[in-house]
């Protein structure tokens, strides 16, 4: 009964003696080593430094808002002109169908199960997750198809991967507005290009969009381009001639007139028991029944003249607008597309845009504005409130580190190593093979706390120390002895707490792999900081202090006595032997 406790205390003392070993025959031979060359080493963690912050800027670690989640459901929708028959519609829905099982039969899962395993299609609707996307009933021209795949863990392959291949395999769908092919995404709905193009007249703007549809297409993994712009009925529009305005006729007249003689004006109302009977007048059957009998229609001047239709407006036959949206006073037509991020980054996408094609576009067509929205837009939204919120946490942490420390100047070596704690979390991604996200920056804002936690524990262990009258350089040396284990386990089970995390392989946990990321990482190189970095610049600031006790008093004094650490047993001592106040009479009294 004994043997397993017995293997357990064996077990954990070679643990402690393994640590307390590479405590006093690694550590701290390398700790010596790097105070003595400390402006050397200092000097590296720069370097290591602005070396991470050059991988973002050169693009090697990418930046986006939300990473993609790797889901188990492809949703095609399609939409025609409105007015388009239903069976138009279902034609390109079995076009989709087909092309979804082609893509199956020739995809090879992990696993060997089918790589399909359920088919949803919709004619007349489209299938959404959002209830107020619309598109219900009541919409013969548009479509939509949804495939249920196999789970990621067992299929091997990627969803994003899937969805450009089912996109190749349908084609191009002749007569078809919107054709898009989403995934399930853990992120804000949209596309990540989405553009507006703002102005008063809608030709312009039209012509403007269809211009940067065709520049988008131009960029290596963009797709799925299109506009929010739909087309309506065809319908007849008329303009005014010159001759009407001399007849006095005006566009309200015109209206009118026409609304009157095809559809009809109210000319009586009669009553019919609980009946309300409206009388109107229009022209005859046989007058209205062709476009050709417009040319027929007379209009009534002011004077009281009739005179042909032709010779006040001419007529012209196509496509109205379904809807215009206007924004800010302003019509606007957005502009979206879609972007394979193993081909491409939207970032770099939307920057090219604005530094090189943007100002063109809008010289081409004067009166426009261009500006970048959807999820760029809540991109700079969420980091406009990590440049608020962040450096209010930082002072926060400062206030209260030189509280505890009473010091201002040990509070900033804690401070000076909180960025140092990004080197960890930008290799992490990079090696990993992932982005970094929002999310990523939430871990590094989180990462910033346990940096100082490690930090404030080190220096604190320092201060007793020569407050017990240990000289400078032996303090840093027993505080990093005696603290190194402290500092290891607390690095060891977080990161051992955030490693299930980062290896999930749950659709929902893999949203918040990024962060785990950041602070696993992080928090490893954090324990390099602390131990190393911190005690360089702690010899640093105590060099710094002897200079300037050195230009004031012109004498070089000890590391160990111009640290204020030094004095805090006599704060103490002066504290418990100052003279208590007496009690005063009546006190003693009701003693």
């Amino acid at each position: 009964m004994l043997a397993p406790f017995r293997f357990l205390s064996a077990f954990r003392e070679r643990v402690s003696g393994g640590m307390d070993w590479f405590i006093e025959h690694m550590y701290m031979p390398f700790l010596r080593r790097v105070i003595r060359v400390r402006y050397l080493s200092m000097c590296v963690a720069i370097a290591v430094f602005l070396f991470t912050i050059s991988l973002i800027s050169a693009g090697y670690v990418k930046f986006v808002l939300f990473s993609d989640v790797d889901g188990d459901m492809l949703t095609a929708t399609i939409e025609f002109p409105n007015g388009t028959p239903i069976e138009k519609t279902e034609q390109a829905v079995l076009r989709l169908e087909d092309a979804i099982h082609k893509v199956a039969e020739k995809a090879k899962t992990a696993s060997g199960e089918p790589l399909l395993t359920n088919l949803y299609s919709v004619v007349g609707g489209i299938i959404s997750d959002d209830p107020f996307a619309g598109g219900g009933s009541g919409t013969p021209y548009k479509g939509s198809v949804r495939a249920q795949l196999l789970e990621s863990q067992f299929r091997g392959l990627s969803s994003e991967a899937l969805k450009y291949e089912w996109e190749r395999e349908t084609g191009d769908i002749p007569g078809v507005v919107s054709f898009t092919i989403e995934g399930q995404g853990g992120g804000p709905p949209g596309k990540p290009i989405e553009v507006w193009v703002q102005g008063q007249d809608m030709n312009t703007i039209l012509a403007a969009a269809d211009e940067l549809k065709v520049h988008l297409a131009q960029y290596t993994g963009v797709s799925q381009i299109e506009t929010d712009f739909r087309p309506g009925k065809n319908e007849i529009k008329f303009e005014l001639k010159p001759e009407a305005h001399t007849l006095g006729i005006t566009v309200s007249d015109l209206a009118q007139q026409v609304y009157s003689g095809f559809y009809g004006e109210e000319a009586l109302r009669l009553q019919r028991g609980r009946d309300d009977v409206r009388v109107r007048v229009r022209y005859p059957l046989d007058e209205r029944k062709t476009l050709a009998d417009l040319e027929q229609v007379r209009i009534r001047t002011p004077q009281g003249y009739e005179v042909p239709l032709q010779t006040v407006a001419s007529a012209s036959y196509g496509p109205g607008y379904a809807s215009i949206i206007r924004t800010n006073a302003m019509r606007r037509v957005a502009v979206t597309a879609d972007v394979d991020k193993e081909r491409a980054n939207t970032n770099e996408v939307i920057a090219d845009l604005q530094e090189n094609y943007f100002d063109t576009l809008i010289s081409h067509y004067p009166g426009l504005s261009v500006s970048v929205e959807g999820s760029q837009r809540d991109t700079t939204e969420s980091l406009n409130s990590l440049y608020i919120g962040f450096p209010l946490a930082l002072v926060g942490i400062f206030v209260i580190i030189a509280t505890i420390f009473r010091s201002y100047m040990q509070p900033f070596i804690i401070m000076f190593t909180v960025p140092f704690g990004i080197i960890g979390a930008i290799f992490a991604h990079l090696l990993m093979g992932y982005d970094v996200t929002m999310m990523s920056l939430f871990g590094i804002v989180a990462l910033a706390g346990v940096v100082v936690n490690d930090a404030i524990v080190l220096i604190e262990c320092v201060n007793d120390y020569l407050a017990e009258g240990a000289p400078f350089y032996k303090a840093i040396e027993l505080g990093g002895t005696r603290r190194f284990r402290a500092i290891f386990l607390t690095s060891v089970t977080t990161v051992g707490g955030l490693v299930s995390l980062i290896f999930a392989k749950d659709m929902q946990a893999k949203f918040l792999v990024p962060m785990a990321l950041s602070l696993a990482a992080g928090v490893g190189f954090a324990t390099i900081l602390t131990l190393l970095l911190i005690p360089c610049l702690m010899g640093i600031l105590n060099d710094f202090r002897r200079i300037a006790r050195r230009m004031i008093s012109g004498v070089w004094l000890a590391p160990e006595e111009v640290e204020p650490a030094r004095f805090r047993n006599d704060e103490l001592l002066s504290l418990d032997s100052a003279p208590q106040p007496e009690k005063p009479a009546a006190a003693l009294d009701s003693d």
